[in-house]
């Protein structure tokens, strides 16, 4: 448990970090939220491209490991079709947000599997899905807001956060609506927390949930709503580091060699993107600049690291077995 529990301080205190060092040295303005976009591609592209290494090198060690990468490549190219469909015939926000709500649920999972392999307790889904719908909540709240609205190539709108806001009014939904839908998630949450404990118990975790919940709202209520960028680089960033360092604690009890082998290929992802990074705050970045942090590319490898990661799960690769043993089966 005490891993557990040092793992969420040093993830969430790493991104509240970049936060306010961002915040000291650019001030609130477009340059701090293109430097928090960065770190997010950054450090989401090491945890996408390790992912995808690790996970394909596994597929060896399965028997009949080309059912593997075919299920890998049907699933890339599905993930590619669907996130370019949604952008290009709706747009890149959409995508983004619906990724956005594919990444929540796909860190729920991960956060289950998380919470068992550094603890060894399995806790119910219902405990997570009651803090996912409060989370989900906030952000949808806090939407209509001038950070919200950037394009591809990381330039963000001029507007102001009233404009923001009648361009979202008039393009979506009310204001009001997403007060109801704010004040609904709060409701549905503590319900959805109520009913787990009734169901499981885990009564600690219930209180805990239930203070971060109402705490969470009486600050949104006295100070009102994040900014978008603020709550968009807490959910992904602290998604991205809790499994850098649990990998980072789990590749040391596997031995050096192991370990160290781990530590170069994150130092050969994140060295190179760091440094196309700088070129990127040039006044004038090269093209390459602007190609590495394409934010629709991004978008999209995050669709493929959702959907593939669903291979490790034994519910997919059920499927996967019988769907083959369906298409040999044929005359």
């Amino acid at each position: 448990m005490q891993t557990y529990i040092l793992n969420k301080i040093i993830s969430f205190g790493a991104v509240f970090l970049c936060v306010f060092l961002t915040l000291g040295y650019y001030g609130y303005g477009a340059q701090q939220w293109q430097v928090i976009l960065l770190s997010i591609v950054i450090f989401g592209y090491g945890h996408f491209l390790l992912g995808y290494f690790y996970q394909l090198k596994s597929f060896l060690r399965k028997p009949k490991p080309w059912q593997y990468f075919l299920t890998f490549a049907v699933l890339t190219l599905f993930s590619i079709a669907f996130a370019n469909a949604i952008a290009e015939y709706l747009s890149l926000a959409i995508a983004l947000f619906v990724g956005f709500i594919y990444f929540l649920f796909h860190g729920l999972f991960n956060e289950q599997t998380l919470i068992l392999r550094q603890t060894s307790i399995k806790v119910p889904l219902s405990f997570l899905y009651a803090l996912l719908i409060f989370v989900l909540g906030v952000v949808l709240y806090s939407i209509p807001d001038q950070t919200f609205f950037f394009d591809r190539y990381l330039e963000f709108a001029s507007v102001t956060n009233s404009q923001a806001q009648f361009i979202f009014q008039s393009q979506y939904t009310s204001l009001t609506n997403l007060a109801v839908v704010l004040w609904g998630s709060v409701l549905l949450s503590l319900l959805t927390l109520a009913y787990a404990w009734y169901k499981h118990g885990f009564l600690r975790l219930t209180f805990f949930l239930a203070g971060l919940i109402v705490s969470g709202m009486f600050l949104i209520v006295t100070y009102g709503s994040p900014a978008y960028i603020y709550a968009y680089v807490v959910v992904v960033g602290y998604h991205f580091m809790t499994w850098l360092l649990f990998y980072l604690v789990e590749m040391k009890k596997r031995g050096k060699k192991i370990f160290w082998n781990f530590m170069f290929h994150n130092v050969l992802i994140l060295v190179p993107l760091i440094y196309v990074a700088t070129l990127f705050m040039l006044p004038y970045p090269p093209d390459i600049a602007y190609f590495v942090f394409d934010y629709k590319y991004f978008v999209i490898m995050t669709y493929i690291h959702i959907t593939t990661s669903f291979m490790n799960d034994e519910w997919m690769q059920a499927l996967q077995a019988k769907t083959f043993a369906w298409f040999g089966s044929r005359p």
